[in-house]
């Protein structure tokens, strides 16, 4: 390339490929526009500016969806001097007049789908021109007569003003130049990213920069092909890419994990062990592809590809940081994927991953034309330490700098290097990884610091979580730990059958907890409902996070109408009748409301309302009926489809004694062991003679208080739980008589079937899921109380990760309120140290249990409970006080 002009550059491919098509784009059917006849339209657009009196350096916009009238309509602006304003077709009006004013653009270009809100932020200012690609004003604007007479342009004029908020919320005009724009194309065709061979799939907003090289610029300058596909659904995305033998799918990290879940989510679905040997071939795929560069996925998954058409060369990804697993999963089932990296203000891109040198985890390496420097870590590299810092880029593609704002401009670009916020550092190879920003570090008050997409990226692998977004919790501006606003995945949770998200949530982030450092667990979340709000290329927009915290607990105190089609539906106005006794607040219940979520029914409620269900519509529900719905919406159509007997018209809802009184299914009682022959006596002693053994011998195990415990059942032990060893503990200390009589709940999947479910007969163990069967957990629980036995629950739910006491489950007050049954609170204490969640190996220190006096129903001044807590949570609350106790004095 010679002179480094936009609209020079194009004319002269334009005129080498006319014949060659621009653009494939679809309106109704599948139309084309040659390089030819773009050149024509380009110039009458372009002459139609100028005898309207467009100037050179004059800002015209363009706020409309990707299509060939887009990039016309640029070219154009360019050809006539002015300098082009892309604005996001997807802002609201406010935000489209804030950057016209600033810009003060003369004329504006927009579709007919952004036409309301174009229109509504010009009305006040009648010096602006509006041109509707879809009117057949613009159609005459097309045949406009070639003035052949334009404007003289540098390479350091302005092409674009590109407003980015980033994710900072403060707009800012970044002014690129021919020169800034033309270098960086040139980069990546001699470093043959992009050929002329090449197919590109515009599917990225080409107000952004990545796209507008990558997917339109560089293409146009190669007279390469574009397609504008129908729409952005999945299926019609692969149909056109095979149809129209796109090369080359330009992305978001976004998208390529979407497609890698496509993919991986088929493979789930071959039946029995198929999907497992499938998943073992696609990793040996990935390492032969990884260490020697044979490309076996290709073969084996050929559907896959089969479908993406044979031309298709590789996916491209770019910004925002691809995880590096996705990255690995896409190129073990034989795909390419070439990462880079670059911001607005380098035109954009700066490095890239060689197709044939590809490194997971970075951003590849700098383009020939581009300098990179990691200032803050010169001083490691010559003793060969790996140290992040920012990075700094010097280089033609680098901004002029901000539109009306020179004090900004000087605070990024200092002695020709242009500072990017970024951080990340430099390998041994010259290759690029970035690590975090430096704008959106968390400093913590122990000076620790945060950069919060490396702790997202591991609270991630959760499946339960959709999206999450990290923060710091400041308290008089200092910052002591981290909080997440987390988006749940309501569809794998209905497929998991997890009735309480909630509480799954808690256990599956503190697991993760346990294999971080202590500064970088989250403390706390909050759960939102609708996707969090990212910019079009999928970064988040951490600003506007906690602010819609803000409008959501503002709207939450704000009651509005009940859902009028809902109570309009025999069926619906039931089923609200039967929510409403269970909600904590009375507020107008929506069909779209989650149970849990916006109504707060726990695993609890949900059983109660089953029962109220069934009773109302005269059916029974199956036991996973709680987890296999999630919406008001839902749950209506689920009771449709299982049918209504005579409804019954009641406003009482069912009370736990009405639950408990009912007996469990004669298979699930059969389970229990309540009568054992005595070959299974013989084994039970044996068994629990070694338990004693072992645990006095090697964990010194000591008890004290055992005289609290009543003579004669039943009474429920309700200890604290920090260990696998805590069960062991129970019974190692208990006498032959009161173990005789003692049953635990154990989850069903560790003690159903064969030899499990004789273990679970013979160590009194009641196998059940408490997440998907908590009616039924909590009614085999009842009956073996009912029978005279003894229960050992641990109210907590699970085994603490940090050793602390958690929150208690108010199951145990259900059956001990219900049923008139005295718990002894237990504090075991050493069981941490000896065996904390995620060690397998145990330490033998030495624990000892400590049991407290029982506490009674008739004990508790019901009376006195808080507003918002019912009795049951009143009186767990109090067993958790003793157990506090006797920790306290252990």
């Amino acid at each position: 390339m010679d002179k480094k002009v936009i609209p020079e550059l194009f004319i002269r491919s334009a005129i080498e490929h006319k014949d060659n098509i621009a653009f494939n784009f679809f309106d109704k059917t599948w139309m084309t526009i040659t390089y030819g006849e773009l050149l024509n339209i380009t110039k009458a657009i372009a002459s139609h500016l100028i005898k309207i009196g467009i100037n050179k350096g004059d800002r015209v916009a363009i706020i409309s969806e990707n299509t060939p009238e887009w990039c016309a309509a640029y070219l154009a602006i360019s050809l006539s001097g002015a300098i082009a304003v892309p604005i996001d077709a997807q802002l609201g009006t406010d935000e489209i007049r804030n950057l016209l004013l600033d810009s003060e653009s003369r004329v504006v270009f927009h579709s007919s789908k952004t036409e309301e809100n174009t229109k509504n932020a010009v009305k006040d200012n009648l010096s602006v021109t509006l041109i509707d690609f879809d009117s057949p004003d613009f159609i005459t604007i097309c045949n406009t007569k070639d003035i052949k007479n334009y404007p003289e342009i540098s390479e350091e004029d302005v092409a674009s003003l590109i407003y980015t908020s980033g994710t900072t919320g403060i707009p800012k005009g970044v002014q690129l130049t021919h020169k800034n724009f033309c270098s960086d194309a040139e980069a990546v065709i001699k470093a043959e990213i992009i050929t002329d061979k090449d197919h590109i799939l515009s599917i990225l907003p080409l107000h952004h920069t990545y796209p507008f090289t990558c997917t339109f610029l560089i293409p146009v300058l190669l007279g390469s092909t574009i397609t504008f596909p129908p729409s952005l659904k999945g299926p019609e995305l692969m149909s056109t890419i095979k149809d129209k033998e796109v090369t080359i799918l330009i992305g978001v990290p976004q998208l390529l994990e979407l497609i890698r879940n496509g993919i991986f989510n088929k493979v789930k679905q071959l039946p029995g062990l198929m999907s497992k040997i499938m998943f073992g071939i696609l990793k040996v795929c990935g390492i032969l592809k990884q260490n020697s560069g044979i490309n076996l996925g290709k073969i084996i998954f050929r559907s896959a590809h089969k479908a993406l058409g044979k031309r298709f060369r590789f996916f491209a990804s770019g910004g925002a940081k691809l995880n590096p697993e996705v990255m690995k999963d896409i190129e073990a089932l034989g795909f390419a994927v070439v990462e880079g990296y670059g911001l607005t203000e380098t035109s954009p891109v700066v490095t890239f991953n060689p197709i044939t040198r590809r490194k997971a985890g970075s951003a590849g390496r700098p383009l020939p034309s581009v300098e990179i420097k990691v200032f803050e870590a010169e001083k490691h590299r010559e003793l060969g330490i790996k140290e992040e810092g920012e990075i700094a880029i010097r280089g033609a593609m680098v901004m002029k700098g901000y539109y009306k704002n020179p004090q900004m401009t000087g605070e990024v670009i200092k002695d020709g290097w242009f500072f990017s916020g970024d951080l990340g550092y430099l390998d041994e190879e010259g290759y690029l990884f970035i690590t975090g920003r430096s704008k959106e570090v968390i400093v913590l008050s122990s000076g620790k610091n945060i950069y919060p997409e490396e702790v997202e990226k591991q609270y991630s692998k959760i499946p339960l979580i959709k999206e999450i977004c990290v923060m710091g919790i400041e308290d008089k501006g200092i910052v002591e730990s981290l909080n997440a606003v987390i988006v749940p995945d309501l569809e794998y949770a209905k497929k998991a059958q997890i009735g309480n998200i909630q509480e799954a949530l808690k256990w599956e982030i503190n697991n993760i907890s346990l294999h971080l450092p202590q500064y970088m667990r989250i403390k706390g979340y909050t759960i939102y409902p609708d996707t969090l709000p990212r910019t079009p290329l999928g970064k988040l927009r951490r600003f506007m996070i906690k602010d819609l915290l803000k409008i959501k607990s503002e709207k939450s105190k704000i009651k509005g109408e009940e859902d009028k089609i809902l109570i309009s539906d025999d069926a619906g106005k039931k089923v609200v009748k039967c929510i409403k006794p269970l909600l904590k607040e009375q507020i107008p219940i929506q069909a779209k409301d989650n149970l849990e979520l916006d109504l707060g029914l726990d695993s609890l409620a949900r059983i109660e309302l089953v029962v109220s269900l069934e009773k109302a519509f005269s059916i029974k529900l199956p036991e996973t009926f709680a987890s296999e719905v999630q919406t008001v919406e839902e749950l209506i159509k689920k009771i449709k489809e299982y049918g209504t007997g005579k409804t019954i018209e009641t406003e009482k809802v069912l009370q736990w004694k009405d639950i408990l009184k009912e007996d469990p299914h004669f298979d699930d009682r059969k389970k229990v062991g309540l009568h054992h022959n005595f070959l299974e006596w013989v084994l039970i002693i044996l068994c629990l003679c070694l338990i004693k053994v072992t645990m006095k011998i090697f964990f010194r195990l000591k008890a004290k208080g055992i005289e609290n415990l009543p003579k004669g059942g039943p009474y429920i032990i309700a200890p604290n739980h920090a260990s696998y060893l805590d069960a062991f503990n129970v019974v190692a200390v208990l006498p032959f008589k009161s173990f005789k009589d003692l049953y635990s709940i154990g989850f069903q999947k560790y003690f159903t079937g064969g030899v499990k479910g004789f273990f679970a007969r013979l160590a009194h163990v009641i196998p059940t899921d408490p997440e998907t069967y908590l009616n039924k957990a909590l009614q085999m629980a009842s009956y073996i109380l009912k029978n005279r036995k003894s229960l050992l629950i641990f109210p907590e739910g699970g085994r603490s990760y940090d050793g602390e006491l958690m929150e208690f489950k108010k199951g145990v007050g259900i059956l001990s309120k219900e049923l008139d049954i005295p718990v002894i609170p237990a504090y075991i204490k050493g069981s941490y140290q000896a065996l904390p969640r995620g060690k397998i190996c145990p330490k033998f220190v030495e624990m000892k249990i400590i049991f407290g006096k029982p506490i009674y129903p008739s004990d508790i001044d019901f009376s006195k409970k808080p507003a918002g807590m019912d009795g049951y949570q009143l009186f767990v609350n109090k067993v958790r006080e003793q157990l506090e106790l006797l920790r306290d004095n252990a």
